[in-house]
């Protein structure tokens, strides 16, 4: 009996010996890889002339954070890409998830894209514009400047700067250097070059002081300060305001509101338009038209019915310039408010590409600025209250897959429900002399079933 226990026991002996030298080997391989990338890595960071020091005090000691949404180990993004190259093989084969969904649909869920109504929770809402007011008391002379010099409506800064960073209470939690390292040595792999270049550029706006790697904070996606710069927009667009030597978007309000108003006019700011309006419709008013490619002049849309909202005094408003190139957008379909938008919302979305929060960022600056009672600048048109679809990226998958499967739709499914989801409702109902919605239903989901 002793011999055949210590047997087996020589035998789990000999297995786990082997595996932990097999495991040893694999770390070995991927502290080698990452030391070699730490020396191409210095070899550039020396090209920016970033000295030494500061290389060695913000990488030595790094390593990989795997826990990092996107960041896996070399040997998991190779597994991933041969997978991929098989697909790509035999395109007969059903590229579905575990839940059955397409592939296409397993990104990460935003609240950008799920029941509209939950991306304007009121009480949140207030308390932002509450600070906002408080801001623009405290530094309504800096900001009139800041507006003049770059030409961006101080709103739409705000506006952004409330979304990001709740005016700063939001506070970015991981280490920065280590979080750009992960993405930029474990991260993916089309995505490195872009990741390392912001690493680099993080390395040197450190080397020049203004800021130290502990203070050093970002998203797990590495954006940092209160408008969420990634280092390479940083480097392009942060400026010095209040000229004492550093560009401090972390702590520094001047600072931090004129890079984000330098940035906003380098991505393409219209200067004296604002980003939109909320309009009224004719009923059964064809909403499938929503999107830059139905942009056209405001006079055209006047003649289709579009009205801009009354006032609370219930006097019409007219639009400024009527030629100006507008484009429909409903969130919520016909279910919601609806609006005409122009070029600054573009702009915003250039921020982050999601139509909510460019309605977010316009609404909370306008809120801010508001003439006598706020009140007067909330949404006329309520939102739907309740969830009677129930928002999931698994039932926004099904119904896209339905949409393209009848043509109504070429977009590929992802189980977002933005603009291209929201035309293909509307032309599906248009299809089938349906009433327009351009919006889920449960009703809808079933019809789209049975076709």
């Amino acid at each position: 009996m002793c011999f055949i226990l210590c047997g087996i026991g020589g035998i789990v002996s000999a297995s786990l010996s082997s595996h932990v030298l097999h495991a040893a080997q694999e770390q070995k391989t991927t502290d080698t890889n990452l030391a070699t990338w730490k020396k191409e890595l210095w070899n550039k960071a020396e090209r920016l002339s970033i000295r030494r020091t500061t290389f060695d005090k913000a990488i030595e000691a790094q390593e990989p954070n795997y826990k990092l949404p996107r960041v896996r180990t070399h040997k998991t993004w190779d597994r991933i890409a041969r997978i991929q190259q098989n697909n790509k093989a035999s395109p007969s084969i059903k590229k579905l998830t575990k839940d059955g969904l397409p592939i296409s649909c397993s990104r990460p869920r935003q609240n950008e894209f799920l029941f509209p109504t939950k991306y304007f929770p009121q009480k949140h809402m207030n308390s932002l514009v509450g600070r906002g007011q408080k801001l623009r008391k405290k530094y309504g002379r800096t900001f009139k400047q800041i507006e003049e010099k770059y030409g961006v409506d101080i709103r739409a800064v705000l506006g952004i700067w409330g979304r990001e960073t709740a005016f700063g209470a939001a506070k970015n939690r991981f280490h920065g250097v280590r979080t750009l390292l992960s993405l930029a040595f474990a991260g993916a792999p089309e995505k490195r070059e872009q990741h390392t270049k912001n690493l680099l550029s993080a390395l040197k706006f450190i080397d020049e002081g203004h800021i130290s790697i502990k203070e050093f904070k970002t998203s797990f996606a590495g954006a940092t300060g209160y408008p969420q710069f990634t280092p390479d927009v940083f480097e392009q667009y942060a400026v010095d305001w209040d000229g004492d030597g550093r560009k401090n978007i972390w702590s520094n309000v001047p600072d931090a509101v004129a890079s984000a108003a330098n940035y906003l006019k380098g991505i393409g700011w219209q200067q004296n338009q604002t980003w939109g309006y909320e309009v009224d419709v004719p009923d059964n008013f064809d909403c499938w038209q929503e999107g830059p490619k139905s942009r056209m002049p405001v006079s055209k849309w006047l003649k289709q019915g579009v009205r801009r909202v009354n006032t609370t005094e219930d006097r019409a408003q007219k639009f400024p310039n009527e030629q100006l190139l507008a484009q429909f957008m409903a969130p919520a379909g016909m279910k919601g408010p609806k609006f005409l938008v122009f070029e600054n919302f573009e702009v915003f979305r250039r921020y982050n590409k999601a139509d909510l929060y460019a309605l977010f960022v316009g609404q909370l600056g306008n809120k801010i600025y508001c003439n006598g009672n706020v009140k007067n600048c909330e949404f006329r048109k309520p939102w739907p209250q309740k969830d009677t679809f129930n928002f999931s990226r698994k039932r926004i998958c099904e119904m896209q897959t339905h949409l393209k499967k009848l043509k109504a739709s070429d977009e590929t499914p992802d189980g977002l429900f933005g603009g291209k989801t929201r035309r293909g409702i509307g032309t599906f109902e248009q299809q089938n002399n349906l009433r327009k919605t351009c919006f889920h239903s449960k009703r809808l989901l079933k019809i789209l079933k049975q076709n």
